[in-house]
């Protein structure tokens, strides 16, 4: 096995992929062989099954599709032709079909059979499969109207997966997995049973298809699929790369190459490589304004989108974002313009470029009529309704004349190119970098792109969708194998030290965060102090190490202090260290591509001072009180994020006596509150329900009698929520401007130690960062950060799976709702309305709904379940009678940290000398954040930020050792995230 396997369970997956390819591969030269030949002898199956089908067929009805006797005979299943007029069934036809040589629309073929009663599992193709030049496409599961218009559907989608294969010379031809589910929501699906069949079909064409994910298939069902075959092509060999990134990189590569055609005639984008843009400041400069001055569009911000808006800022561009969900289009760099007016019609902004990266036939003959674009390249399959609204677009436009539009053929092909390598160099896939893939993708789309948009400027009133098929002949006559067997020679020569554009800019701040005569060249910086000098007390710091400002890929760098993980505790701890310490080296490193990937990124960013912990409630309010001045804490003039007030409702079933104590405690801390019966809720809140939620028995169904007493509730005045990916971005705005040196990409794999003390990281690529502190701020990553060192804490923490929902409002009742946290009878949610994006958000405070612990934070379910989506909405339905019945519900789970025994964080100095760690917060951190990083910047040097200084005015005074990593168990009545 190749040395460089990153998991055990990776090795273990490629083994039984190389294992389960044995007998048909060749020696390694022949692997390279420049010809598809060589490729088929490398994969040739060890036996053969005729596949010949008669020219002439009689037309197949639906009944008989399965049963034809004009068929490819593969064991238990059989391929049929598909007639033209039952290709007529899906919309999608006529815009592919065109773009496909007509030799290869003439016999596309079809495979059907019934997995269960109203389900049938569909497999449609090009023309007949065989193990020399297999199909491959996702498995989309989907309820059809009909089992006609599914058939439809896969023999078109496998059409427009030919387009990519040709486009890129593959080694693959077109081909789809669909399956009609019918009636049964995808939620019921027996997903097993399912897969299990869909196995038995794969075995059976013995090598002759190869799928991966769609529609409502997951990695985690490709992982199931390849533990039983070979025949999965979804990264399964390689865990660090993910094909959605793949997908991304390629489009990015497409819209250079419209915005940028000089590069093609400079380089043939070689440029786009991106090589060593984090450690050559001037190449990381012309990466960054590679863009400058072009405006895109990012319609959809999923896990392709996302992607492509990052980059595309990165690289100098104005982006604006929009997506369904107005949390996921809020990306670092980019404008936001979901449920802002400009959304209602945002087609009809001015850009360079519209980059559709969401759902098929998104763009009608209306919206192109009113464009003021002159591209759309994008990831979207088939983004135009009709063939004829792309006509239109082409031919005439809107106002800023005929539109270019590169078929998603070309741009959209990141991931087949990554299978490619997967499927004919499977040993250095497994090796390869995510960077060095994704490079690869980005510059083999640019190349096509600019080759297509070629031919279009060759020609006369011409299209890219019409030279289509001359492009896909050009590529097929000048084949030199697939193009996963170029990757290893493209890497060695092309790709020494690829990076995506995120990274590039990221070094770029570096780079340019000190004047050039901050320092002399090569000055030592040996035991330097830190300049807080006030105290006897203060934290020196040894690195003998020249001073630099970039990470290098040099096999050791030196920090002041390293801190693991850039969600808001660790960029908190930054900006507090850099801000009382300018000359101090402080260096972020986060393994994600950008921010919010971690707990940070899906929190609700509600704040309030209600704990049953003193401590706890003077962190929350030095917390308030700087999210509550947002500009003054971070120094930006116009910050992103904004605090919008709504109060909080603890309706926690407590007796009046409790709450009226609770009142006190409050007003002794500066809180307004006040205790609400039942009258004083209906009064102040009457669209709610002041009954006790029942609790039922779950065997009949019946109401169990209860006296819950009566309902007194806590209004607390002054809470509220911010929007926590803006928080993030204006976090990492102010660490930049104070010089903190943020690193995306750039995981941490262990921490060093030298007599008895950290003395730095080591990074997941074997580079060293020697360090005088070194900070684990990795939330559910932590305890596997500590193992590295041995270290473990008086108090156990372990990731926490978490399941949070919305659903759409619009009646200014529901608008005008506090935060509530319901526990008043048997409910167990909380509910708060974001007025801005018109919706109510809700999720858990009842232990039945956060006690799934997550074993690895790497692979879990990232839905909303499915049973604990009805649960939630009982209890809300209950509570607020006028709550819309109709509409949506859009969830999804991630995680917190949860402290086992009292819900609490651990903060300070572990048993290892110069380790602190920060995690645990169960839920509540991104409140307490703010003060938490004047804490840990207080225990690392020792003494409070100087006089004077603009960060003085954000200390804590909460005692340094309330939550360290050594202390007993807090005693708590109740252990949810509202302790």
């Amino acid at each position: 096995l190749p040395p460089a396997m990153r998991s055990t369970r990776q090795a273990a997956r490629l083994a039984t992929r190389l294992l389960a390819r044995q007998t048909r591969t060749a020696a390694s030269a022949a692997a390279r062989l420049p010809t598809l030949s060589a490729a088929a002898n490398r994969r040739s199956v060890t036996s053969t099954v005729a596949r010949e089908v008669a020219p002439k067929l009689a037309k197949p009805t639906s009944a008989s599709r399965s049963q034809s006797s004009m068929a490819m005979a593969v064991e238990d299943y059989t391929f049929v032709p598909f007639t033209k007029a039952q290709q007529t069934n899906s919309r999608m036809t006529g815009m592919i079909t065109p773009l496909l040589p007509k030799e290869l629309t003439d016999m596309p073929m079809l495979l059907e059979t019934e997995f269960a009663p109203g389900m049938h599992l569909f497999i449609g193709a090009t023309g007949k499969l065989s193990a020399d030049r297999p199909g491959n496409g996702g498995f989309r599961i989907w309820k059809y109207d009909s089992n006609d218009d599914a058939a439809a559907e896969a023999v078109a989608l496998a059409q427009g997966m030919e387009v990519k294969h040709m486009a890129y010379n593959t080694g693959c031809s077109g081909a789809k997995v669909v399956c009609n589910i019918g009636s049964t929501p995808v939620a019921d699906l027996d997903k097993q049973a399912l897969l299990d069949k869909l196995n038995d079909v794969l075995v059976s064409l013995d090598g002759a298809m190869y799928t991966g994910c769609d529609l409502n298939s997951t990695l985690e069902d490709m992982e199931y699929l390849s533990r039983k075959s070979p025949y999965i092509l979804a990264a399964i060999g390689n865990d660090t790369v993910d094909p959605n990134h793949a997908t991304a990189h390629g489009v990015v590569g497409g819209v250079i190459a419209v915005l940028r055609p000089d590069l093609a005639i400079n380089d043939d984008g070689v440029f786009c490589i991106f090589n060593k843009g984090n450690q050559d400041e001037a190449k990381s400069r012309a990466i960054s304004t590679l863009l400058e001055g072009k405006t895109c569009l990012v319609h959809g911000s999923g896990a392709v989108g996302s992607v492509v808006a990052s980059e595309l800022s990165a690289m100098g561009a104005t982006v604006y974002t929009i997506d369904t969900v107005a949390a996921k289009a809020d990306i670092a760099g980019c404008i936001n313009i979901t449920g802002k007016p400009e959304a209602e019609g945002w087609w009809k902004l001015k850009v360079d470029a519209i980059v559709p990266c969401s759902a098929s036939g998104l763009m009608t003959e209306s919206m192109v009529k009113e464009m003021n674009t002159r591209a759309i390249v994008g990831a979207s399959n088939l983004p135009f309704d009709t063939a004829i609204t792309q006509k239109i677009a082409e031919s005439q436009g809107g106002f800023a004349g005929p539109i270019t539009f590169i078929p998603e053929g070309v741009t959209s092909a990141g991931a087949v190119i990554v299978d490619s390598v997967e499927q004919y160099d499977p040993t250095v896939f497994a090796e390869a970098k995510p960077d060095e893939l994704y490079a690869f993708c980005r510059q083999a789309v640019f190349s096509k792109t600019a080759s297509l948009a070629g031919l279009v400027s060759a020609g006369k009133n011409t299209t890219a969708a019409l030279q289509m098929p001359t492009l896909l002949a050009n590529t097929a006559a000048s084949n030199k194998g697939p193009i996963g067997l170029g990757f290893r020679e493209w890497k060695d020569e092309k790709a020494p030290s690829p990076v995506t554009a995120q990274v590039s800019r990221m070094a770029l701040s570096s780079f340019s965060s000190v004047p050039k005569t901050a320092r002399a060249p090569g000055a030592i910086m040996n035991a330097r102090a830190m300049s807080t000098r006030a105290s006897d007390s203060k934290r020196s710091f040894s690195t003998g190490a020249p001073a630099r400002r970039a990470m290098s890929t040099s096999a050791s760098q030196t920090a002041d202090v390293a801190i693991c993980g850039a969600g808001i505790m660790g960029l908190n701890i930054a900006y507090h260290l850099k801000s009382r310490d300018p000359g101090m080296r402080v260096v972020v490193m986060e393994k994600a591509p950008s921010l919010g990937h971690g707990s940070s990124g899906w929190s609700t960013g509600f704040m309030r001072a209600f704990y049953s912990v003193d401590d706890t409630m003077r962190l929350a309010l030095d917390g308030i009180r700087a999210y509550k001045n947002w500009g003054d804490y971070t120094g930006i003039k116009q910050p992103r994020a904004y605090f919008t007030e709504t109060g909080a409702l603890w309706m926690l079933g407590k007796s009046k006596a409790d709450n009226d104590v609770m009142k006190e405690r409050l007003s002794s801390f500066g809180v307004k509150s006040d205790v609400l019966d039942e009258q004083g809720l209906r009064e102040k809140f009457p669209t709610m329900n002041t009954d006790p939620y029942p609790e039922y028995n779950h065997d009949t169904g019946d109401i169990i009698d209860k006296d819950w007493g009566p309902n007194s509730a806590v209004f607390e005045w002054g809470c509220g929520h911010l929007d926590s990916s803006s928080c993030l971005e204006d976090m990492l705005e102010a660490c930049q401007r104070e010089g903190v040196e943020v690193h995306f990409n750039t995981a941490v794999d262990s921490v060093l130690q030298e007599g008895g003390k950290a003395s730095g990281v080591k990074l997941a690529d074997g580079r060293m960062i020697n360090a005088g502190a070194v900070v684990n701020c990795m939330g559910p990553w932590f305890n596997n950060l500590n193992k590295t060192v041995g270290i473990t804490t008086s108090t156990t923490m372990l990731p926490t799976r978490i399941q949070v929902g919305h659903v759409n409002i619009e009646t200014e009742d529901l608008l005008s709702m506090p935060f509530t946290a319901d526990s008043y009878g048997a409910s167990g949610v909380y509910f708060m309305p974001r007025r801005a994006n018109k919706q109510l958000v809700f999720g858990s405070i009842d232990h039945r709904f956060e006690s799934e612990v997550v074993e690895n934070p790497d692979d879990f379910p990232t839905h909303l379940d499915k049973d604990v989506e009805q649960d939630y909405l009982s209890c809300l339905l209950h509570r607020l009678p006028t709550l819309p019945t109709s509409g949506k519900v859009i969830g999804f789970s991630h995680m917190y940290t949860v402290n086992q025994e009292d819900v609490h964080p651990v903060i300070g100095e572990s048993q290892l000398k110069g380790l602190f760690l920060c995690n645990g917060f169960s839920g509540h951190g991104f409140k307490l954040s703010p003060a938490v990083g004047s804490m840990v910047a207080q225990q690392i040097t020792g003494v409070k930020a100087a006089s004077g200084t603009r960060i003085a005015e954000w200390e804590t005074s909460v005692p340094l050792n309330f939550l360290a990593a050594d202390r007993k168990a807090l005693n708590l009545k109740v252990k949810t995230h509202f302790a």
